[in-house]
């Protein structure tokens, strides 16, 4: 579906009130604000990136990389460049739409359709919680894929003046109203292997803190990532939600980190990760991504 200027000039107020909102649902010591580097500070080492939607492609280069086709169609934020052959070397040489210039990285969901229709995104607020202790920055390469239980995703509405609400089963889509827009949100675990850029399941490398601690097969701690993904006005709700990889059930995001340099690491205030070589290839026994 196409998506005309005035649309696209109505829903950007929208997107970042409901930008604002969902930042305001997220635990922080300290009001949001600007610091200087296109993010929100979230307090606690914790901020948000604003990313408009990118493009879309039957490819993913986590879960099928190398092929074309295979997959079904994504919805891609964040780096302009990604395609099935990305890598975090190829990332990091990319452009991005997030209001970061220095994240590079890539940010992809399911496409949504309404009663049949494609709808494209608007933006995704990508937010970084990093709380409870020293926090290490992803290394560029590292990559992630979650969603589908009722922990990981819901589906929301957004409303000016209000915090968004959720639901609680990512089975069922609400129906937002007039003045609201649909929100899909997905979480990540934030407590990492210390060592794999991926996993065979694309998810076993990171699992959820118990009472805020890290598991000993999982000791280091990384951002929570949070990806909210914003649709415009042609995007009811409802049971006529399907997604391309089926039911609203299988709502799901992938990420692909690719951070320039140490700014991941100065943003959250944590230690840094291990990084990419000049060559690309990865520095302390990592894996390649």
């Amino acid at each position: 579906m196409s998506i005309t200027r005035s649309t696209i000039a109505a829903v950007s107020i929208t997107a970042g009130i409901a930008g604002a909102l969902i930042l305001s649902s997220v635990p922080a010591a300290a009001a949001p604000g600007d610091n200087g580097n296109g993010g929100n500070r979230q307090g606690g080492g914790g901020f948000a990136v604003q990313c408009d939607f990118s493009h879309s492609a039957s490819v993913d280069p986590i879960v099928m990389p190398g092929h074309t086709g295979m997959s079904h169609l994504h919805e891609f934020f964040g780096n302009t460049m990604t395609n099935e052959n990305s890598t975090g070397a190829s990332l990091l040489a990319g452009s991005t739409t997030c209001s970061a210039s220095n994240d590079l990285s890539a940010y992809w969901v399911p496409s949504l359709y309404q009663d049949g229709t494609r709808v494209a995104p608007i933006s995704a607020r990508v937010i970084y919680e990093g709380r409870g202790g020293n926090v290490t920055a992803f290394p560029a390469g590292f990559m992630a894929l979650t969603g589908r239980t009722d922990q990981t995703a819901a589906w929301g509405c957004a409303t000016r003046g209000a915090q968004p609400t959720f639901g609680t089963s990512v089975a069922t889509v609400p129906t937002c109203g007039a003045g609201s827009r649909l929100i899909a949100q997905i979480t990540f675990p934030q407590c990492w292997d210390g060592t794999s850029l991926d996993s065979a399941d694309h998810i076993s490398h990171l699992v959820f803190a118990t009472g805020n601690v890290c598991p000993t097969d999982h000791p280091v701690r990384v951002p929570q990532v949070k990806l909210a993904v914003l649709y415009p006005a042609a995007v009811t709700g409802g049971s006529g939600v399907t997604l391309a990889s089926g039911a609203a059930s299988t709502l799901h995001a992938d990420i692909f980190e690719a951070w320039e340099g140490n700014s991941l690491q100065n943003r959250i205030g944590g230690r840094g990760g291990q990084r990419l070589a000049a060559n690309g290839t990865q520095q302390n026994g990592a894996r390649g991504g």
